[in-house]
């Protein structure tokens, strides 16, 4: 059986409100202006076969046939009219049999309408689907789509109108039966005991592990669907709230991709955010700000607007009923703080989309509260590359194709500004090299007063490859973290040392320091050497942080194979600890930030980043409080240039930049850090200054020059030929 509409005049639709009731018919904005919706239901109890409740100010005419008895409330549509029109809609057999028909007037005060019919008809109302004879108006209710390679027979209800067995029954339906009990409890079995044995990060943990196996274990032992086998393994890894820590169905969880009809449930946003095009992050009221879009977005989204929820549910409220109704996940982590694992959720508001047929969304411009159809994402093809971050003016950002390719870092030099600028998405691939080089040609080889490093969204990697770089700020070697693992496999919180503190200290090079404001961008996207790094920048002197807490996985994950099977998975096999602060664990802790800030509607609007005009704002503060420079550069800034030529023999200039009056004492190093001979040390004026040096009576080799001048040292290399 099928429900049709039909009508006649011009109409839009808005949206569908699924669960109406006399007392909370919605609020909308049409034209700017807030409006009570006129609602209409139709009802066909054996007591009282029809009722009607327009809205005190919207009367309306109808004329019914009569239906049988029915149990079901089936939302036909909702749409806004404008202008005197008559709606005309229509319930009929497949087959062409008409059995009702209702017909409206509706006065021009450009009201919306809810229909909802009350019906059985001895039809379940699974066997349901609403068509429009409009191709060019989207409906809320469609026969779902599939990806390649399944064809499920599903129920054509909506599925945000499903209870937890609706949602049982698609998964079922979606992905077949799957492997045999005996060979899902094999699976089941080695991860509990692996996680019960080995996993490091029970501290700070509400779970109860063992009443999750009670609980889980005979269900799969009277044999489950390929889908629910998922979603079981998929929460009991979610329980843990662990962002390394995971188990998925390769084809359930990697290879089917979110559609409408199939029962997946995504989390996180950082990444490729394709499927929705556009990037949502978390305000503080847990409602959704849009900062990135694809051009021309399919539902108009813009950089500024915000998504409430689906349905007229704002999604704060809908996620955690999504959750535990066990869908199988879809994503790439969830946090491990409470923080950072609500943002998660909340920021992968868009990307369930596939999940509902109405999305709420405020206009940034004009402020309209509108209720879309989704249904113009359906069959989209978008790529969009999100981190929470907005394009800054003068540094480069990398695109998806350079994401995937292993590039990690891009850097340049703030527009209107002297702060140099570094972006860093992981630490992989070229990331240690392309580091090195961006700190080196911003605090060495460009005019800059204070530098920004940017971990908002990095995707961790081996943190020891920030080395490099870091040797560049620090002056002096700083023993900043050690590593436990388990110690008694029958004891969850029982831990012994696993690596030495020794293997994570930030090498530091005493020709070397950086005396200028060092602002340091994190947020929840920031993950595994992602947290590493941005805690190993707390321990320059000259660092303030700025944004919000990291992902707070510090651990190191070991994976767990499943050679015979499609399954993927990795648990956290080592918890991390400060060096000052032996026995507390910093997996689940919540990262401390010195500014906490985040984007807003108004800046993204007008193309600007919250967070970074904050960092640039303390960074000129900062520098300002300095002596007035030199007519035409910045404050704060000593600069020492690269000696020219090299290699040389026998001579060769060092420039340098002085502010403002200074004492100087430039030196010169062998490689084993004795003073070879002392160039000068003297007071000189501001500007710009150059100094010969002589070599004649050195060897052949590597030497370091070193510059000093109040609470700025700096030193670089230089070779001379014999």
């Amino acid at each position: 059986m099928a429900v049709s509409t039909g009508y006649e005049g011009e109409d839009q639709p808005l949206s569908l409100f699924p669960n109406f009731s006399a007392e909370n018919i919605p609020s909308t904005k049409i034209g700017g202006q807030a409006r009570q919706c006129a609602a209409v239901v139709l009802r066909s109890p054996r007591q009282d076969r029809h009722a009607f409740m327009p809205s005190a100010s919207s009367p309306a005419v109808m004329k019914k046939d009569v239906l049988n008895p029915t149990g079901s409330v089936v939302p036909v549509a909702c749409r806004s009219v404008s202008g005197r029109m008559q709606a005309k809609f229509s319930l009929q057999i497949q087959d062409g049999a008409s059995l009702a028909a209702w017909r409206f007037k509706l006065p021009a005060d450009g009201i919306r309408l809810i229909i909802c019919l009350w019906m059985s008809i001895c039809v379940p109302v699974s066997g349901l689907e609403l068509q429009s004879k409009r191709e060019d108006v989207p409906v809320s209710v469609q026969k779902p789509l599939s990806p390649q390679g399944f064809i499920p027979v599903h129920p054509k209800r909506p599925l945000c109108l499903f209870n937890a067995r609706d949602w049982r029954a698609r998964i079922d339906s979606t992905w077949g039966e799957g492997l045999p009990a005996e060979q899902k409890l094999e699976i089941f079995d080695r991860f509990w005991n692996v996680i019960d044995r080995k996993f490091a990060c029970f501290q700070d943990l509400d779970v109860d592990w063992n009443a999750l196996r009670a609980l889980y274990r005979p269900e799969v032992e009277n044999n489950v669907s390929r889908g629910r086998f998922a979603a079981i393994m998929n929460h009991m890894a979610l329980a843990l709230k662990e962002s390394h820590t995971y188990i998925d169905d390769r084809v359930v969880n990697w290879n089917t991709a979110p559609a409408p009809g199939i029962p997946l449930l995504c989390v996180g946003g950082w990444g490729d955010a394709g499927h929705f095009g556009a990037g949502l992050t978390p305000l503080p009221d847990s409602t959704l700000l849009v900062y990135k879009t694809v051009p021309s977005h399919p539902l108009g989204l813009k950089p500024g607007d915000i998504v409430l929820g689906y349905n007229g549910i704002p999604w704060k409220h809908l996620y955690p009923d999504l959750i535990k109704a066990q869908l199988p996940l879809y994503g790439r982590w969830w946090g491990c703080s409470e923080s950072a694992y609500g943002h998660s959720w909340l920021m992968a508001a868009g990307l369930n989309w596939h999940l509902f047929e109405v999305i709420d969304v405020i206009q940034f411009e004009g402020g309209d509260t509108l209720h879309l159809s989704t249904e113009p994402m359906r069959n989209q093809s978008m790529h969009l590359f999100c981190s929470e971050q907005v394009v800054v003016p003068g540094v480069s950002m990398l695109e998806m194709d350079e994401f995937l390719a292993g590039k990690a870092v891009s850097f340049g030099i703030l527009e209107g500004t002297r702060i140099g600028y570094v972006y860093v998405w992981g630490w992989y691939g070229d990331a240690e090299e392309a580091f090195y080089h961006a700190v080196d040609s911003l605090i060495n080889k460009s005019p800059t007063e204070g530098l920004i490093i940017d971990f908002r969204t990095n995707f961790g990697g081996n943190m020891l490859l920030s080395n490099k770089g870091l040797e560049l700020l620090f002056n002096q070697s700083v023993s900043t973290i050690g590593f436990v693992s388990r110690s008694d496999p029958d004891d969850h919180l029982s831990m012994r040392s696993a690596a030495s503190p020794g293997d994570y200290v930030i090498p530091g090079n005493p020709y070397n320091h950086y005396g200028k404001p060092l602002a340091v961008l994190t947020g929840p996207g920031a993950r595994s050497s992602g947290d590493q790094v941005a805690l190993r920048m707390t321990f320059h002197p000259m660092a303030r942080l700025f944004g919000r807490p990291t992902t707070a996985s510090f651990n190191s994950p070991a994976v767990l194979e499943f050679r015979d099977y499609p399954w993927s998975s990795a648990y956290a096999e080592a918890d991390a600890y400060l060096v000052t602060r032996p026995g507390h664990y910093l997996t689940h802790d919540e990262f401390k930030v010195d500014e906490k800030v985040w984007l807003t509607p108004e800046d993204v609007a007008r193309g600007h980043d919250t967070v970074v005009e904050a960092a640039a704002q303390w960074i000129h503060k900062t520098t300002n409080a300095f002596p007035d420079p030199v007519a035409g550069h910045y404050p704060g800034l000593f600069r020492l240039g690269q000696n020219y030529p090299n290699p040389f023999n026998p001579t060769t200039t060092i420039p340098f930049f002085l502010p403002w009056n200074s004492s100087v004492c430039v030196q010169v190093f062998d490689v084993r850090g004795r003073e070879a001979f002392r160039v000068l040390d003297e007071g000189l004026g501001p500007g710009e200054n150059s100094i010969p040096i002589d070599a004649s009576g050195l060897p052949g080799g590597i030497y370091y020059y070193r510059i000093k001048s109040g609470g700025f040292i700096c030193a670089k290399k230089m070779v001379v030929l014999k």
